[in-house]
């Protein structure tokens, strides 16, 4: 059962800002307008909302005072598995109103918020998340690291998992269509928190390091990581020596066990597919011969 709502908002009563209606409607603009629309959005003032039982600012200031009601009723909607999209705009809305207040105190509470199913939700969910993550690690840079893993987290398939009473009888990749969009959102991301953190690559490498994938993981999982790491090194280019360091590292450990004929096998493909590449695509395709020796040894049974 959801648990009980500590607030709501009347319908009607919380117009849109102009600037938050153009930014969704950014898409069908040229590249420069959709950026400046963005920051438009992102600076834009919280929209205001009717409240019922008090705000999260409210909410927040009675914990620091010992009452603690409220906050866990806070928590339990957050963590409510049913919770709707208008429910987590809201709850986002409250946020970044109350950024100033989400101390170090409140490191519990982050960590909920950045545990929301947030990719794969409507249009609205993700830029009111988005804008709150550049808010909070502009206003609390003590929860960069946190915000840097969760985003790092998104670069591999989510796993699936299916239970009969407490036994897992199905743990599988999910073959969400939506995975490349996850992956466009999440990159997305990290280049709006470094606008506001410019030091986000030195922080964001030891993550990389820490979240790499397990040489022994699906084929799919480590091929999604490996890509998403080059997209980095695009536009984070002082980490393209280190992504590169890390994956050649991780892949050489397949590598060593792979035969001769895999070698050439996924040389001759990289010939076949990768001719008349720009720079861009060169960096790609550098890792890619690796790459395909490597999962070639994988389906031979080198993860058994």
């Amino acid at each position: 059962m959801a648990a009980p709502l500590l607030h709501t908002r009347l319908l009607g009563d919380a117009a849109p800002s102009a600037s938050a209606v153009k930014t969704l409607g950014a898409s069908r603009t040229g590249i420069s307008n959709m950026r400046a629309l963005e920051n438009d959005f992102f600076n834009s003032p919280p929209r205001k909302t009717v409240r019922f039982g008090g705000t999260v600012t409210e909410v927040l200031l009675k914990y620091k005072k010992g009452e603690t009601n409220d906050f866990e009723l806070l928590k339990n909607q957050l963590l409510d598995p049913d919770i709707k999209d208008d429910q987590i705009i809201n709850w986002l809305l409250e946020f970044r109103s109350s950024i100033m207040y989400l101390t170090k105190d409140f490191e519990q509470l982050i960590s909920i918020i950045l545990r929301l199913p947030w990719l794969n939700r409507s249009q609205t969910v993700v830029e009111e998340y988005l804008a709150f993550l550049g808010n909070l690690v502009s206003a609390q840079t003590v929860f960069l690291r946190p915000c840097l893993s969760m985003i790092a987290s998104h670069f591999v398939p989510p796993r699936v998992i299916i239970k009969e009473g407490d036994v897992d009888v199905s743990d599988s990749e999910d073959e969400d269509d939506n995975l490349p969009a996850n992956f466009d959102t999440c990159h997305r991301a990290l280049q709006i928190i470094a606008r506001y953190v410019p030091s986000t690559p030195w922080f964001l490498m030891p993550i990389l390091v820490e979240k790499f994938p397990f040489v022994r993981k699906s084929e799919r999982t480590l091929e999604c990581y490996v890509h998403n790491l080059l997209r980095i090194s695009v536009y984070f280019p002082t980490l393209r020596h280190e992504i590169l360091e890390l994956i050649i590292e991780k892949l050489l450990k397949l590598d060593v066990n792979a035969s001769r004929q895999d070698i050439e096998d996924a040389e001759e493909t990289a010939t076949q597919t990768c001719g008349g590449t720009d720079s861009t695509e060169g960096l790609f395709n550098m890792v890619s011969i690796l790459l395909m020796v490597d999962m070639r040894f994988i389906i031979k049974g080198g993860n058994s």
